[in-house]
């Protein structure tokens, strides 16, 4: 609780604005989706498909106030879904800030926030591993300090920590698919530096360092620490590129227990991104690579290569078509842990959504999509505890959404 209260009063002294140096602009501005939805296997059970028909609702509120020196941004999310299978049902969510402080040629920033969810979205990207009424809390913070070096030369350091932890209103479901979810704290510091190179090219690189701190059941620590070098083209007036990467080493150190001790390993990983990008009035285009690695709700570390592709054409001047797929392919990284579970995880998912959208009034818009998703979750059949998800499983899913995006108001004095 004292933990809690820091935070908040911390995100609070940090918006808290002193003497202006300029006029404040005010603004506030808001949107509220809705949904009807309907997915045929929503689980991804390779064993029983569980269809459900749902409605959701996304309200949203974004608060703002800006002057010469201070920047302070406010926003509130919700995801409320309702299901026909009430176990599904899901409540999520978020309030964060950003703030940023320019004094002469230094910026300080804050941004930081606290989260509520049990959205299956954050699942299909964290593990996979879905499971009803399994609910998520987070609390985040990360301050950091940009310093105008020379006109062309930029560095920045930066800081940050994260505390997740996990719920479950159903008991023994999550030893049902073979694991217990673990929460963590994540430390992160990193030194990084960018330079323009001239109005095309600017380079970056970065030094990076965190320690992750698991809970139970798979109680363990990781610490992880690298470097990375990019940079950033600008082919001409339509195409532009970007690209880094960099090895990353993780050393793990297993918890103790009165049969297995205490064991560590060091090992060798990679952080890499790459991106494509096009874009012209009618028609927005990109399409990359990357590498990451970050905890995970197993209480180990994945890393997870992604491939995608994103494509929106404008059909007429109110009518737009889009359409985005992912390729993924996850494993554990950095030594094994003591629930034989979890063990060596190793999973490959692929999604692709067209979608299109008609504008039917001013701030209002009318979406109709279709989602095809594909899971291969792999495990050890020697195992003690098999997991029950491992094997090919895929869904589909159909929905119509309507959104109301309100323009808000604006002051200033």
């Amino acid at each position: 609780m004292y933990r809690n209260q820091s935070i908040a009063l911390l995100v609070l002294a940090c918006i808290v604005p002193g003497k202006d140096v300029a006029a404040a602009e005010w603004a506030l501005k808001g949107s509220l989706g809705q949904q009807l939805h309907y997915d045929d296997n929503i689980s991804l059970s390779t064993i029983r498909k569980e269809s459900v028909a749902g409605y959701l609702l996304a309200p949203s509120l974004q608060a703002s106030r800006k002057t010469g020196a201070l920047d302070v941004a406010l926003e509130g999310r919700g995801d409320i879904r309702r299901y026909d299978d009430s176990r599904w049902d899901c409540n999520s969510y978020n309030l964060g800030s950003n703030n940023d402080y320019r004094a002469k040629r230094s910026v300080f920033s804050l941004s930081g926030g606290y989260a509520v969810s049990c959205s299956y979205s954050q699942q299909i990207t964290d593990t996979g591993l879905l499971v009803p009424a399994s609910q998520a809390e987070n609390y985040r913070l990360a301050p950091s300090w940009t310093w105008q070096w020379t006109p062309r030369d930029q560095m920045t350091l930066g800081t940050s920590y994260s505390k997740t932890s996990y719920s479950n209103s159903l008991n023994g479901s999550a030893s049902n698919i073979g694991t217990g979810f673990s929460g963590n704290d994540t430390y992160t510091v990193n030194l990084g530096g960018n330079h323009e190179w001239n109005r095309r090219l600017s380079l970056n690189e970065k030094l990076f360092f965190s320690n992750v701190q698991y809970t139970e059941p798979n109680a363990s620590t990781q610490n992880l620490f690298g470097f990375q070098l990019g940079a950033n083209y600008k082919i001409n007036h339509d195409w532009a590129i970007s690209a880094g990467g960099g090895p990353l080493w993780v050393d793990t150190q297993l918890s103790s227990d009165s049969t297995s001790g205490q064991s560590s390993s060091l090992s060798l990983g990679s952080v890499a991104n790459i991106n494509l990008s096009y874009s012209t009035q009618l028609t927005q285009f990109s399409t990359g690579f990357s590498n990451a690695v970050n905890p995970s709700a197993i209480g180990q570390t994945l890393e997870t290569s992604s491939t995608f592709a994103n494509y929106s054409y404008h059909l007429t001047k109110h009518l737009l078509l889009d359409l985005t797929s992912n390729y993924s392919r996850s494993k554990s990284i950095g030594g094994q842990s003591f629930n034989n579970s979890t063990n060596q995880f190793n999973r490959n998912y692929f999604t692709v959504a067209p979608g299109i959208a008609w504008e039917l009034a001013k701030n209002w818009k009318l979406k109709g999509s279709y989602v095809y998703r594909w899971q291969d979750y792999q495990q050890d059949k020697n195992l003690q505890n098999f997991n029950l998800n491992a094997g090919t499983s895929d869904s589909n899913a159909v929905m119509f959404s309507l959104g109301y995006s309100w323009d808000g108001i604006r002051a200033s004095r």
